[in-house]
């Protein structure tokens, strides 16, 4: 099997999901056959090469059962990850008032697609509509993000598959987790302390807890559309270390498609949370460590 270099454009959630896809099989059939928490940890880049997925079982109960999976190239353990299986629960009844409402306002049909940053070159696979809404939070004189919030980033849009064959399965939501934009893109460099066209984001650690099973295809529901919403911040010199938390939630057509009707946030459900703690790091690091490794 072939893996994206981390040394190039493919994001991070792309190689957990390579790690889940490969758990995921490994437990059909069994008592526990869906992934329920992910918690990895990036020890160096992976390449574009060969790659094995390690698998133990650190624990069986009744209910859950604790796999450690490491991704492992050229000997070398490249990512290692922590995994709780079990069976996703279907959603609960919402309780009024006190029930997570989808948190992007605006329907897809109505989203306009949005050109993605140069540095992600995986435009031909996933698209997005960037909800204007949240944006002038980010902007420097926001009495939003100055008063009441502090120094946090936020950000809202629709992905979509671009592949009219895809569909979304639990392996991709990691993908979907990491394809979004955080304080290094959404403050300026005058804050970052890095020139966005020369800027690297490695990632130390990402987690993922799944919420709720991926519903079937229908008019409520897309098979390859999901909305995220993204807050960004604690942003600390000096290696640029911050944290970013990500909601990833069904949506209810594709971006363009579609119609409004009233009352769809209240049938789309909170699919998983994932968050990562990751660096703000200048570009040219990644491009002399992906010299040096070619050598």
């Amino acid at each position: 099997m072939l893996i994206p270099s981390g040394l190039s454009d493919e994001p991070t959630g792309y190689a957990l999901s390579l790690i889940l896809q490969s758990c995921i099989q490994n437990q059909v059939g069994s008592a526990h056959p869906d992934p329920l928490h992910l918690s990895a940890h990036f020890l160096q880049p992976t390449r574009t090469s060969s790659f094995e997925v390690h698998l133990r079982i650190l624990k069986r109960g009744r209910n859950f059962i604790n796999i450690i999976a490491d991704l492992v190239q050229e000997n070398h353990t490249c990512i290692t990850a922590h995994l709780i299986f079990g069976k996703i629960p279907p959603s609960s009844p919402p309780i009024k008032g006190y029930t997570r409402r989808h948190p992007l306002v605006g329907h897809p049909s109505n989203a306009i697609v949005s050109e993605s940053p140069k540095a992600f070159g995986f435009g031909h696979r996933v698209r997005w509509a960037e909800d204007p809404d949240p944006l002038f939070q980010n902007e420097t004189n926001s009495p939003i993000r100055n008063q009441k919030i502090g120094g946090l980033a936020v950000w809202s849009a629709w992905l979509e598959l671009v592949d009219p064959e895809d569909r979304l399965t639990l392996a991709s939501l990691s993908l979907f987790a990491d394809c979004v934009k955080n304080v290094a893109l959404l403050f300026p460099a005058s804050v970052t302390g890095v020139d966005p066209n020369n800027l690297w984001l490695p990632t130390l650690s990402f987690s993922l807890e799944y919420k709720t099973p991926i519903p079937p295809p229908s008019a409520l529901h897309s098979a390859r559309t999901v909305g995220v919403y993204v807050f960004s911040g604690f942003l600390s010199e000096p290696q640029g270390r911050h944290d970013t938390y990500v909601e990833i939630w069904t949506a209810p057509s594709n971006i363009g498609e579609g119609s409004e009707v009233e009352g769809w946030r209240d049938a789309q459900v909170c699919l998983g949370i994932a968050t990562q703690m990751q660096l703000i790091v200048k570009g040219t690091v990644n491009t002399k460590a992906a010299a040096k490794s070619s050598l």
